[in-house]
């Protein structure tokens, strides 16, 4: 049976002397895997079409087994982010929390636009030395990506206790609560993380408003650092 998918390309793997196995995040099926045969023989034009983190358009074959990749042709390689070392790198390391995060063939078409969208986006900034945006972006995917796998974080209420936070209150993070707590709870929690007001915030700016508006924020080093280590440990605490 013949498949077609419009697929952003997570994770390739060699396998034997010739072959390779691909991890694709895809529209239709979500996520899934496929060997491509004989792709890394040196007159194979298929490995030019399947590089990490393009998006392409892919036929896979289904039969006994994996599927086989049967042909792909490229949509968008992003050229101007493999050209800059560490706006890449960032967008590898969102693309392999989702990879961990998602289930095999478990279809999200609006997950997979959100993905598309920070790819645009990333390659956009690009070259442009604008670290802060683009670490903007990441944690804004990164937390939408949360909240489209059913972890979305509460940011207005206490998690523990459901209480309204107030301004000027202390607050800490708690990845098991799922959210913002008082600190009359933290004892309860205990890898609780204390976050600043104005990191909150941004929580609720990054998941009431679409990516493109998130590059337009403006942050405090201090806060993109605690955006990063409270991502950091959601994204564990969801894994384990």
């Amino acid at each position: 049976m013949e498949y077609r998918y419009t697929a952003i390309v997570l994770r390739k793997k060699e396998v034997g002397e010739t072959d390779r196995l691909y991890t694709l995040y895809t529209k239709e099926r979500g996520k899934v895997r496929a060997l491509a045969k004989g792709i890394r023989k040196p007159a194979a034009k298929l490995a030019g079409q399947m590089e990490t983190l393009m998006l392409a358009h892919v036929i896979v074959m289904n039969g006994r087994g994996m599927g086989k990749i049967a042909g792909a042709v490229s949509e968008h390689a992003f050229p101007h982010l493999r050209k800059d070392y560490d706006t890449l790198l960032r967008v590898l390391q969102a693309f392999a929390s989702l990879e961990r995060l998602v289930d095999l063939e478990e279809p999200d078409q609006e997950l997979f636009s959100l993905a598309e969208e920070y790819l645009l986006l990333a390659d956009g900034l690009a070259g442009k030395e604008d670290w802060t945006a683009i670490r903007l972006l990441t944690q804004a995917f990164l937390f939408q990506m949360f909240a489209r796998l059913g972890y979305r974080i509460e940011t207005s209420t206490c998690a523990a206790s459901g209480r309204r936070l107030k301004s000027g209150e202390v607050h800490y993070f708690s990845p098991g609560a799922g959210g913002v707590i008082g600190r009359e709870h933290a004892h309860e929690a205990p890898h609780a993380l204390p976050i600043r007001e104005n990191t909150i915030k941004l929580l609720r700016l990054f998941l009431s408003n679409r990516l493109e508006a998130c590059i337009k924020i403006r942050a405090e080093e201090k806060d993109v650092r605690e955006l990063e280590h409270v991502s950091h440990r959601f994204a564990q605490w969801i894994a384990h």
